[in-house]
């Protein structure tokens, strides 16, 4: 590690987390988890490879700081959070909005996602579990509140939410990473307002989502 003042190192440190998180997704999304080797990462990172192990013990280290900086789970709370005090029906537009803005940020976490769950499924059921469930929970949570036990009771909240999710993720999918939005191109707002009034009028009634 270079010769910095004590007061700047906490920076420098977290900078080449940073960095080497950075770089390790986009080669990731490039060429897969294992095929992409330590010394690469740190190659490309600007750094020897001995000194990648300051910064992360492992490889399976740098992945947890990836997921951990980019996860969709974490930022969907805090919509959820900010959006507790609107009508539903405008919470859901901006959900979605939210949730397809944070996808088109992290286009190479999803594509690293398409390109290892496949080979990596143990390790999927685990993010899946410790990033995704407890946002499903929560937002189905605040769903069955929202529209009524006598509603709630007529359908689960938990696959609501987790279909509402769905959704998003195959739309972006299929219009944004495989290319189907050059044939069909659909403007992103007429994407999230569609996906958005898909899934209230099939689960609040008109009279509810006020």
């Amino acid at each position: 590690m270079p010769r910095i003042p004590a007061s700047e190192r906490d920076a420098f440190y977290e900078s080449r987390r940073t960095a080497l998180a950075e770089v390790a997704l986009e080669l990731w999304a490039e060429k897969g988890f294992d095929q992409t080797s330590v010394a690469e990462i740190a190659r490309e990172a600007g750094i020897a490879k001995g000194t990648f192990y300051l910064y992360f013990e492992s490889k399976e280290a740098l992945l947890d700081e990836v997921l951990r900086r980019n996860s969709l789970g974490p930022n969907l709370l805090a919509l959820i959070h900010d959006l507790r005090t609107r009508p539903l029906e405008e919470a859901v537009h901006a959900f979605v909005r939210g949730a397809w803005r944070h996808l088109s940020a992290n286009r190479d976490l999803l594509l690293v996602a398409l390109r290892e769950m496949p080979t990596h499924i143990e390790q999927a059921r685990e993010i899946v579990e410790r990033l995704m469930v407890p946002v499903n929970a929560a937002v189905a949570r605040d769903l069955a509140a929202r529209i009524g036990p006598e509603r709630a009771g007529e359908l689960s909240t938990v696959i609501s939410v987790r279909a509402l999710i769905g959704m998003v993720v195959v739309v972006f999918l299929t219009q944004e990473v495989l290319g189907v939005g050059r044939f069909l191109p659909v403007p992103e707002e007429e994407i999230t307002r569609t996906i958005a009034e898909l899934f209230l009028r099939g689960v609040a009634p008109e009279k509810d989502a006020s």
